[in-house]
């Protein structure tokens, strides 16, 4: 029972570090100027592609389309899930079509390429000084 009363604490400890560590990185993705160029740019991709699906699509249909609707297509298409019963039937809203998604999968590409170097990349760095050190050590011990 002694040792686990002295780990808790200790566990504790790396949990609280943890916290920190990815809090302080989450915090400074935040405040990065093309995270926010990212967000902007994906988020009016979205509201452009529901207004001009909703423009196009709208007035060939027996069933007028919601905005509600719309969105839920114009997001689908962006984020590559693809899900919606919507489908385009004019040439305007077929190159909606394309056009968000390869705006889309570019979107998301530089998105998640951009958070997980955000997050990751000082862990690497960290790791990366640590190999180079124990090289150095290796090194040294093998002149003497």
């Amino acid at each position: 029972m002694q040792k686990t009363k002295a780990l808790f604490p200790r566990k504790q400890l790396m949990r609280k570090c943890f916290r920190t560590k990815y809090k302080r990185r989450l915090t400074a993705l935040l405040k990065h100027p093309f995270f926010w160029v990212l967000t902007v740019c994906g988020n009016s991709m979205i509201i452009a592609g529901t207004l001009s699906f909703y423009i196009f699509e709208t007035p060939y249909r027996k069933h007028p389309l919601s905005l509600m609707d719309c969105l839920l297509w114009s997001t689908g298409i962006v984020t590559t899930i693809g899900y919606s019963n919507n489908e385009a039937f004019t040439f305007a809203g077929k190159l909606t079509i394309l056009i968000l998604m390869l705006g889309g999968t570019l979107f998301l590409w530089s998105y998640m390429a951009f958070l997980v170097s955000a997050l990751i990349t000082p862990e690497l760095s960290s790791l990366e000084n640590d190999i180079h050190q124990v090289e150095k050590e290796l090194e040294d011990l093998q002149r003497n």
